[in-house]
């Protein structure tokens, strides 16, 4: 397991719930947990909340990656919750996380849980001749270019992609020349453009870093392109990554992407680009951001620069900076003389939720327009998306 995972996991079982919750959101979107982090987070969900502070964990872990044993779990959990549970949204929702060669090996058992149509398509992926994978997914991007966004199809696009890697159909010149045929198409990116993005991350082609990197300085592609190249991104994860996306990572509104890009690559180097560019900027919406993903790199260094920043004031509308901070210096053992005051600013912030009904499961949309990682949580939390529902 990797070593930072290893080191973060230990608090999903927190008996304190501001580190138990920052802590499943530090690893979110890193790609670097495995099966068994998925096992540790459902040992905190069947403990329950640990105090009087609302943090459901379910919801949390609907990015974690799923291994044999954790299908298994799944698809027992779900037997044993009556139709209208709201936990089983989050189960089917993690079940259809899982690789297609573990979906046909359960296929028996997921039926039950999984529209037939939907598992159908899945299980006849491997059977497909490489024609027959590229016109489906050219198919879905011709519907995803000119219908409302649908995110079941949009799913399933990407697990087609995965099986023509499986099939050694996708090779580097091909993403190399597809990129540079996007960006040189007068209508923008289209979904098919947005895939060979994804296609670079699953295959973590290093060679287009800087092809990708440089789509952050258009400002009117679509969020859900800059999303794709961020994860793209991540999913490289290299130094060569860290050194492109600083160069850029305080350009225009786009800043919110690739800021996301360091903070979610857990390596020294990005730390390091992290604490250069909290030294250069005087936006404080941007340093706030910086603040956080910092804190979420578990840098000591960043302590007495965050303190700071509190002090002088940032943004609140963005995050509590304090919840950050704390939990940091929790997780780093250190025992910060101002831990008692950032705690009792985190209760007061956590207060107003407490009378709050649960978070109810919503129900699957199979279209409507996306929300973006960093747009107002539909719940109407005042929450970012990715920091409350997602």
């Amino acid at each position: 397991m990797n070593r930072f995972v290893e080191r973060v996991e230990l608090y999903f079982l927190s008996e304190n719930p501001f580190v138990q919750r920052y802590a499943i959101e530090m690893l979110e979107d890193t790609y670097l947990p495995c099966g068994k982090t998925l096992l540790t987070g459902l040992r905190a969900v069947d403990r329950g909340l640990v105090s009087e502070y609302p943090s459901s964990v379910l919801p949390n872990l609907m990015y974690l990656p799923l291994n044999e044993e954790g299908v298994m779990e799944v698809i027992n959990r779900l037997k044993s919750l009556g139709n209208e549970d709201d936990d089983r949204f989050f189960y089917i929702q993690l079940l259809l996380n899982a690789d297609t060669d573990l979906l046909i090996a359960y296929k028996n058992e997921v039926k039950s849980f999984v529209g037939d149509g939907q598992l159908a398509d899945i299980v006849k992926l491997p059977s497909l001749t490489a024609e027959e994978l590229y016109k489906d997914l050219a198919d879905i991007s011709v519907y995803l270019d000119n219908e409302r966004f649908n995110q079941s199809l949009y799913d399933h696009g990407k697990r087609i992609i995965k099986e023509l890697i499986n099939k050694n159909e996708i090779e580097s010149w091909e993403i190399q020349a597809g990129l540079q045929d996007s960006v040189e198409n007068i209508d923008g990116f289209d979904f098919n453009g947005i895939f060979i993005v994804y296609s670079s991350g699953e295959l973590r082609e290093e060679n287009v870093v800087p092809q990708l990197v440089n789509l952050f300085k258009d400002e009117d592609e679509s969020d859900t392109l800059f999303e794709e190249v961020a994860n793209a991104l991540v999913k490289i994860g290299t130094d060569q990554v860290v050194r492109e996306v600083e160069k850029v990572a305080l350009f225009g509104n786009t800043y919110f992407y690739t800021l996301d890009v360091l903070g979610r690559i857990k390596t020294k180097e990005a730390e390091q680009a992290l604490l250069r560019l909290f030294d250069r900027t005087n936006d404080v919406t941007a340093k706030t951001l910086i603040a956080d993903y910092l804190c979420q790199q578990l840098s000591t260094d960043a302590i007495p620069k965050i303190e700071a920043l509190i002090d002088e004031g940032y943004d609140e509308n963005m995050l509590c900076l304090e919840e950050s901070l704390y939990v940091n210096c929790i997780m780093n053992e250190i025992k910060h003389p101002k831990l008692p005051m950032w705690r009792k600013v985190m209760e007061e912030v956590e207060y107003p939720s407490m009378n709050e009904p649960p978070l109810i499961a919503p129900q699957p949309a199979q279209t409507g327009d996306k929300v973006g990682r960093n747009d107002p949580c539909p719940c109407g939390s005042g929450k970012k998306h990715k920091k409350c529902c997602l």
